[in-house]
């Protein structure tokens, strides 16, 4: 049994706005505790708490910041975004594969209604209201586009305080974020463990890297336990760390594909090989049965990439189902909504890598909410600088300060304002108004 985080979460200090203060906050770093549990699950009031704080900086706009328009432009199956104030005070993000011709209709009938003619200095408020009021359409596709608006009004707020977007909602913590390579999704399942691993190598030896995330099993979210070819992920696990050697950090991701006996017996093996982390063994919303692997291994336990609600995240924290904590950027409906997350997992001792999926611009995201994230783990996901739009597409971008670079596997967070990125206008002329 591991101890749970229930008598630290109780008596956690509560500091200000923002911080989170205990002397507790770095007992439990990259492993798990030893001991009998002591957890009270129906004691959450310090998480409660931890919600009902306020994120935006409101200090910094002393006077309303309304919002005038918001549009979305289309070209084929990719959107963006283009927040415009009644001062004339303007931001931009580009939107997420979700956002397709099935879904866009809910970002222009449901969520523009919410914002337009509304205070940007109220964007907690809106975004609380826009995502725990519209029940019946919540999930992925609806936060992805929740996600891609609160982007645009950030960029907006910075460009109009001349900070980061990151320092918006909160204090620059990690000004240098230290990257795990996590691409090469399809290829580490379909292709023998000898090339996808040479694929992976290169781009180690590009970035400088020094951790790097495997796919475990088929990926199918199904707890099928089926590899694409018989003992392939043992055989991926033990290469690995014989390719890359024992100072290489390696973590793999099962997407899913294991039920609770398997998902353990793949456990142990990442253990015996001292890998940093094993994500989403089971189905991702197996919440109990993930409690059960958890409970049965020593390896540090990520997920919640596919998580959407926020009570959600108070119970997966509460209840220590995993030590590493994954809200998706766009998935869980942008930074506001994470950067909440992330105080819960402070308080109770966790810690936070937020997912990048594959849209938007991702590195772009998630190098602003690493900025100031607290409980940050110490690699964070990274899928390459050519970013591709819903079209495949690489999105055209300059950085307003510091060049974006992966030196020796760290990368500076960009301190231009808003997003910290000018876009092509050319490509954002090749969209149009949907």
């Amino acid at each position: 049994m591991h101890t749970n985080r229930r008598t630290f979460i109780t008596t956690a200090a509560l500091v200000g706005g923002s911080t989170l203060i205990s002397p507790l906050s770095s007992c439990k770093s990259n492993g798990k505790s030893n001991g009998k549990s002591k957890y009270d699950s129906s004691d959450y009031s310090t998480l409660d708490e931890i919600l009902n704080l306020p994120v935006l900086k409101r200090e910094l706009f002393p006077s309303p910041v309304i919002i005038e328009s918001i549009q979305l432009l289309q070209d084929r199956n990719n959107f963006i975004c283009q927040v415009r104030s009644k001062d004339g005070a303007k931001g931009i993000s580009i939107g997420h594969p979700f956002i397709s011709k099935q879904s866009y209709p809910m970002f222009v009938n449901t969520i523009i209604p919410y914002f337009t003619g509304k205070d940007a200095r109220d964007l907690d408020q809106l975004i609380y209201l826009v995502s725990e009021t519209n029940v019946k359409t919540q999930g992925v596709p609806f936060c992805v586009q929740i996600a891609t608006l609160e982007f645009a009004i950030l960029d907006m707020l910075g460009n109009i305080a001349n900070k980061p977007a990151g320092q918006l909602i909160g204090d620059i913590l990690n000004p240098e974020v230290s990257i795990y390579l996590g691409h090469h999704y399809s290829n580490l399942r379909k292709l023998e463990p000898e090339e996808s691993l040479e694929l992976m190598k290169q781009d180690a030896l590009e970035t400088k890297a020094k951790a790097i995330k495997l796919r475990a099993g088929r990926g199918d979210n199904l707890a099928s336990d089926i590899d694409n070819a018989p003992g392939r992920t043992e055989k991926l696990i033990r290469m690995a760390r014989e390719l890359f050697g024992d100072e290489m950090v390696l973590m793999i991701d099962g997407n899913g594909s294991y039920s609770v006996k398997e998902a353990i017996r793949i456990g142990e093996i990442l253990e015996d090989y001292n890998y940093y982390f094993y994500e989403e063994p089971l189905p991702w919303d197996w919440y109990e049965e993930q409690k059960q692997v958890e409970a049965a291994l020593n390896i540090p336990m990520a997920g919640g990439e596919e998580e959407f609600g926020m009570h959600a995240f108070r119970y997966l924290i509460g209840n220590e189902v995993f030590q590493i904590i994954q809200p998706d950027l766009f998935y869980f409906g942008g930074m506001i909504r994470t950067m909440k997350v992330a105080r819960m997992a402070e308080a109770a001792g966790l810690k936070i890598t937020p997912h990048i999926s594959g849209g938007g611009l991702g590195y772009v995201y998630m190098l602003q909410m690493v900025s100031v994230c607290p409980a940050a783990e110490q690699y964070h996901e990274f899928k390459l600088f050519q970013t591709k739009d819903a079209n495949g597409t690489i999105i055209p971008i300059e950085s307003k300060a510091e060049k974006f670079e992966s030196i020796d596997g760290v990368i500076k967070v960009p301190a231009g304002s808003g997003l910290g990125v000018h876009i092509d206008p050319d490509y954002i002329k090749t969209h149009k108004p949907t």
